[in-house]
């Protein structure tokens, strides 16, 4: 299912959300009927985190289908509320906070800004069960912003290099293609909510940006 919706007031879906095959983690006390849009479309958990207050969830965690990275200095219930839901959870051991735009994992491999020290590379491989490799996408090291993938493809910045694509698709064994959301917007991943199953799209995507998405994550 891809579908464009109005969330959070605004296009950038990703920055507030981020789901994965079994949970779409968003802020706590996230406005009901936003609840209720998520709740009646997909077919997971929704799981409401803290944070220390910080809203902008989806920027700032890592997710797979095997577990979850939180920032460094989350409280025991944000730790609590993600085992509920049968994934492991660990605490990042860098102060750079905003993992969730500097790594993306499917449920086989991950990528990883060059910025972050081996041991934080480390403690994701072994949170999320899969190895994580390094790279820049279009020469930048916020990947977990600017390239989508799921188990059956990848979405990526329009600006990705060729050299780029082949570490991803030869890491990862899948294809994809570079797009833009919400009318032209290149930080593809900072625009959608999405897992195997379905992609949310801000509602200002156009036509084409849908099948792009589409045709790039294998979403009907």
């Amino acid at each position: 299912m891809i579908e464009r919706v109005k969330l959070f007031n605004t296009d950038a879906l990703g920055v507030f959300a981020q789901a994965s095959d079994n949970a779409v983690f968003i802020p706590l006390n996230t406005a009901p009927r936003v609840k209720r849009v998520l709740e009646g479309r997909v077919d997971v958990d929704v799981v409401e985190l803290g944070l220390g207050g910080i809203a902008v969830v989806g920027a700032m965690i890592v997710s797979n289908s095997v577990g979850v990275m939180l920032p460094y200095n989350v409280d025991e219930e944000d730790v609590r509320r993600v085992k509920a839901v049968g994934l492991n959870v660990a605490r990042s051991n860098t102060k750079l906070n905003a993992l969730g735009n500097l790594v993306v994992a499917n449920s086989k491999i991950g990528f990883a800004s060059p910025r972050l020290a081996a041991s934080t590379v480390k403690l994701i491989e072994d949170t999320l069960g899969v190895e994580v490799v390094r790279t820049t996408v279009a020469g930048l090291h916020t990947v977990g912003s600017a390239l989508a993938l799921n188990n059956r493809g990848f979405a990526c910045h329009p600006q990705t290099t060729d050299d780029e694509i082949r570490v991803i698709s030869e890491a990862s064994g899948l294809r994809g293609r570079r797009v833009t959301v919400n009318s032209g917007y290149p930080y593809i991943r900072s625009g959608i909510i999405y897992n195997d199953g379905f992609a949310l799209l801000g509602y200002t995507s156009t036509g084409i940006e849908m099948a792009e998405v589409s045709s790039a994550l294998g979403i009907e």
